[in-house]
């Protein structure tokens, strides 16, 4: 006899069988809009579909940053979206939309964590970057700029699905404008600006712009976004969590190996990814592998050496 669930409200009684057919109806629709997205994303050639694996709870953050990106998960779920219309605190008619920014140098990571606040959201990222924008031909840059909103508003109409738009290397938008009229490129930067800026506006849904550059930032597009959150360098303490993460755990290491001394050296979350795939590749070819703390330091070294003297910080960390 199959199990009945009673509505406590409502005489009607769902058998098992009934409730796992509206399941598993709900897991194909899902797939199914997850088919036309891809589908479309293809044919426009303009965005990378982007399917999270991480969420945020598997991102190394500090503790105010983590506090940061779970206020904007709160704030975007349905039952305070809902209490927000009741307010009219929200209109129905624009949607929910969130705009934020992440902004540190360059190599921070600031993608990876939009990816995982994604993930958290439980949506997919039409990424895009932006450094593809400018063109040959005047006016064609301006085209382009409202070409990705027009498309991913168009994406969304057509696949029933919002995913997180992604905007990387957003620095030649968020700039500010310049003063010289009297330049042919300087008015096609600010037009470029000036579209980007009206669009950023009236955006629905959830953006990310990522920039390397926020004391630069227009005053204008300061005010467009709910959320700034900044990228610093992770601390030792951080950084033993960082290589924990990235260290294999079914391989062989050496007697006494400490993670905590390869946490002294200053590196980036991206180094530390870079230096662990490296070593892999290296110890994978010896007769008797094994992973040391010489073999990891040889590899830091090279890294060190490789252009990243002034020890510029990788992702997994952000503050508000």
């Amino acid at each position: 006899v199959n199990e009945q669930k009673s509505f406590s409200n409502e005489e009607i009684y769902i058998t098992d069988e009934v409730l796992h057919t509206i399941e598993g109806g709900k897991k194909v629709k899902r797939e199914n809009k997850r088919k036309i997205l891809q589908k479309l994303v293809d044919e426009g050639e303009l965005f990378e579909l982007i399917t999270p694996k991480n969420s945020l709870e598997d991102v190394v953050l500090t503790k105010k940053s983590r506090e940061t990106l779970n206020t904007i998960v709160k704030q975007l779920d349905k039952r305070v979206v809902e209490r927000l219309y009741e307010w009219g605190i929200r209109d129905r008619k624009k949607g929910v939309d969130a705009r934020i920014i992440f902004h540190g140098v360059p190599g921070t990571g600031k993608t990876m964590t939009a990816v995982a606040l994604a993930k958290t959201l439980k949506k997919e990222v039409l990424h895009f970057d932006c450094s593809k924008i400018l063109s040959m031909y005047v006016g064609e840059s301006e085209k382009n700029v409202r070409n990705i909103f027009d498309s991913y508003k168009e994406i969304v109409k057509e696949s029933g699905v919002e995913p997180v738009l992604l905007l990387n290397e957003a620095d030649q938008f968020l700039t500010a404008r310049s003063t010289d009229t009297a330049s042919s490129i300087s008015q096609m930067y600010n037009q470029m600006q000036n579209i980007f800026l009206e669009q950023i506006e009236n955006f629905e849904g959830v953006l990310v712009a990522t920039t390397n550059l926020l004391e630069n930032l227009d005053k204008a597009f300061s005010r467009r976004f709910n959320y700034k959150v900044e990228f610093k360098p992770p601390t030792e303490k951080e950084r033993i969590e960082i290589w924990k993460k990235h260290l294999p755990e079914k391989a062989p290491f050496e007697k006494d190996f400490s993670v905590e001394k390869l946490a002294k050296y200053k590196l980036t979350g991206g180094q530390i990814d870079l230096i662990v795939k490296n070593t892999a590749f290296h110890v994978a070819t010896e007769e008797k592998p094994l992973f040391t703390e010489s073999a990891f330091i040889k590899e830091i070294d090279r890294e060190k050496k490789s252009g990243f003297e002034n020890e510029q910080v990788m992702g997994f960390l952000v503050n508000r």
